[in-house]
């Protein structure tokens, strides 16, 4: 599984300008699990990355978080190479190695490393950034590694980091640009297929099963939100994604 929207060389710029915004301490940024539907191995499909670890790190595995040490100079991938057992599932996936390599990141280390990597920096009174996290199980994650529990943790997340990731996101490079321009052809042609093919006697889920099939068939895209398609109010919204 490859970061196949931008050069390696896109992902070093962007920690580079982060570290000079951020200034200080070490920076934690929580890449999504899966979310099982009923067992650990059955997990909602298409996985959804957290948007700013995709920005910073570029992967869409599950299980990753990336770790910058902003004055170290230092960026790691954490996260458990595939075991035998999920093989089975997953087939043939890339080492967390590969994976960082893939983003320009040299040091990588298994989940366990995490709470080491906190507790020193906690003992050294070091600053450890975060952003508002949104799902339970990384509430629980930064629970255990910070103690802080997940009622306090949206006030104690890094103005710092949030400024910085908002500062930077805002402002889109020329290959953003690009991709922007591309998933707004298919959002055109997904509105307009929509047009086209609705009329009465068919339901609201077939229009919206034809409608959702199209980023898929013609870039393997997914949405990013679920839609909402209502014939009654002529309200249809979309959501792509890919980084």
């Amino acid at each position: 599984m490859k970061a196949d929207m931008f050069k390696k060389e896109t992902y070093i710029a962007r920690r580079v300008e982060l570290k000079k915004l951020v200034k200080d301490g070490i920076i934690l940024l929580f890449g999504n699990n899966e979310s099982p539907v009923n067992s650990p191995a059955n997990g909602y499909s298409p996985f959804r990355q957290d948007s700013s670890f995709l920005y910073y790190f570029g992967q869409k595995r599950d299980g990753l978080v990336g770790v910058i040490d902003v004055n170290e100079d230092k960026d790691m991938l954490i996260g458990n190479d595939i075991d035998i057992e999920d093989i089975v599932w997953f087939g043939s996936v890339d080492a967390v190695s590969d994976l960082a390599a893939q983003v320009g990141v040299s040091n990588t280390a298994p989940m366990s490393e995490l709470k080491n990597i906190c507790d020193k920096a906690k003992a050294s009174n070091r600053k450890i950034h975060f952003l508002p996290p949104y799902r339970a199980d990384i509430k629980i994650q930064i629970c255990d590694l910070l103690g802080i529990h997940p009622d306090k943790q949206k006030e104690e997340a890094s103005l710092d980091l949030i400024n910085a990731v908002v500062k930077m996101r805002s402002v889109k490079t020329a290959e953003e640009i690009e991709e922007l321009e591309r998933a707004a052809v298919i959002g055109y042609k997904m509105h307009t297929t929509a047009m086209r093919i609705t009329k009465p006697g068919l339901t609201e889920k077939y229009v919206a099963g034809q409608i959702e099939a199209l980023p898929i068939l013609m870039v393997q895209w997914s949405l990013s939100l679920l839609f909402s398609l209502n014939m009654v109010k002529s309200c249809m919204e979309i959501h792509l994604w890919q980084n």
